[in-house]
């Protein structure tokens, strides 16, 4: 497995680079939307209690505001990145006897460093940082509208984060762009996979179009409690470069 992913690698490193290496500090701003369906599973104490599917079509429904944005910037051999998706959702329900109005606000933010072998741009590079997860949940209980109690769920996990980006040239201004990464620490480990196509556009071809998909799977646990989550769906957005 080891000699496979070294010839892998080694066999990237002999890819055409996407772009000549930059001689000044370049930077890109992409604005994405990830279309993502999310099953969620419960595990208390090694017994499962079940789960459920949220598709993107429910989340819209829930969904108050949103945000997800990637910012990099770097020059020679070294750039620095950041990642956020911030979400903020509320739903109510009716249970038999009283109402509960739940408010979820979840912050995902990775940033670190990217090593490019053959100058930022190029076909290969790796990442290392740090991804922090933060689940802020607010339940208010009411019995013919009045207020009852109100309950807040918060917890932070702090991950160190490792992965890998490959560009493949696929035709004039068209690349294949891929990104793998996990992550590991206060969480009990996440992962992700992105495929995307990306296409230059503009008269000096230095801006991106990018559609393609995405998978995720990250695990936390608050004291006996154990919540999984598998997000995947479609994923777009536009690079601005400059």
């Amino acid at each position: 497995m080891i000699k496979q992913l070294a010839g892998f690698v080694l066999a990237a490193l002999a890819l055409p680079a996407a772009a000549q290496q930059p001689t000044t500090f370049t930077w890109s701003i992409t604005p994405y939307l990830w279309a993502s369906d999310t099953q969620v599973d419960l595990t208390f104490r090694d017994t499962a209690l079940g789960g459920d599917t949220i598709t993107f079509k429910d989340a819209l429904d829930q969904l108050d505001s949103s945000f997800m944005l990637n910012v990099e910037g770097g020059k020679g051999n070294w750039s620095a990145f950041a990642d956020l998706t911030w979400l903020e959702t509320s739903d109510t329900e009716q249970r038999p006897v009283f109402f509960l109005d739940t408010d979820t606000e979840t912050t995902v933010l990775d940033a670190g460093v990217a090593y490019w072998p053959a100058g930022v741009g190029s076909s290969l590079s790796m990442l290392a940082g740090v991804r922090y997860t933060s689940f802020d949940n607010r339940y208010r209980f009411s019995l013919d509208g009045n207020p009852v109690t109100e309950v807040r769920d918060n917890d932070d996990y702090t991950d160190a984060l490792l992965g890998l980006r490959l560009i493949w040239p696929v035709g004039e201004r068209w690349n294949l762009v891929t990104h793998a990464d996990v992550s590991f620490g206060d969480s009990e480990g996440t992962w992700l996979a992105r495929v995307m196509l990306s296409r230059a556009v503009g008269k000096r071809e230095m801006n991106r179009f990018l559609i393609g998909y995405q998978y995720k799977e990250a695990d936390f646990k608050s004291g006996d409690l154990r919540t999984d989550f598998t997000y995947h769906g479609p994923v777009a957005g536009f690079s601005f470069r400059f």
